[in-house]
């Protein structure tokens, strides 16, 4: 049998920890049961990340890609190889810094992201679903609050 060993770091780092948890496991669980829809399509989590970024916002260089996508330089390089490899992106160096890199969609791409996208959004929203619109405006602005304080 497992006893808990309550320790306390004081109220306002119970709270913040407590807090902290419920993130992390809404997050876990929601991330799992979407993880399989977006398998089925021979993609990885992160290659949906990136060919939503292009399917939403056009195409972007590579850093681009890394901040919204909250990668890094060399797990972003391996995720556009490999959709490169796929047929559903293609790179060219920016015509306005010979150094950087732009990712854009091939038609390929354009289809397969948008063919499963309406469903992902779906999911989405029906994961969401406990919680009402109005606590659903709020939790997104709590965590925006949050995200721009870091």
């Amino acid at each position: 049998m497992r006893i808990k060993n309550k320790i306390s770091y004081g109220e306002t780092s119970d709270r913040a920890l407590r807090c902290w948890i419920e993130v992390v496991r809404s997050f876990t669980k929601i991330r799992a049961k979407e993880l399989p829809f977006i398998e089925s399509f021979g993609i990885t989590m992160q290659q949906f990340a990136v060919l939503e970024a292009l399917y939403h916002l056009g195409s972007l260089r590579i850093g681009e890609l890394i901040r919204i996508t909250l990668s890094t330089s060399g797990n972003m390089t391996v995720v556009i190889k490999n959709l490169t490899k796929k047929g559903l992106a293609e790179t060219k160096k920016d015509p306005d810094d010979k150094r950087a890199t732009i990712v854009g969609l091939t038609q390929s791409g354009v289809d397969l992201i948008s063919g499963m996208f309406e469903t992902h959004a779906e999911q989405i929203t029906r994961f969401i679903s406990p919680l009402s619109a109005e606590e659903q405006t709020s939790l997104t602005k709590l965590l925006r609050k949050l995200e721009k304080a870091q």
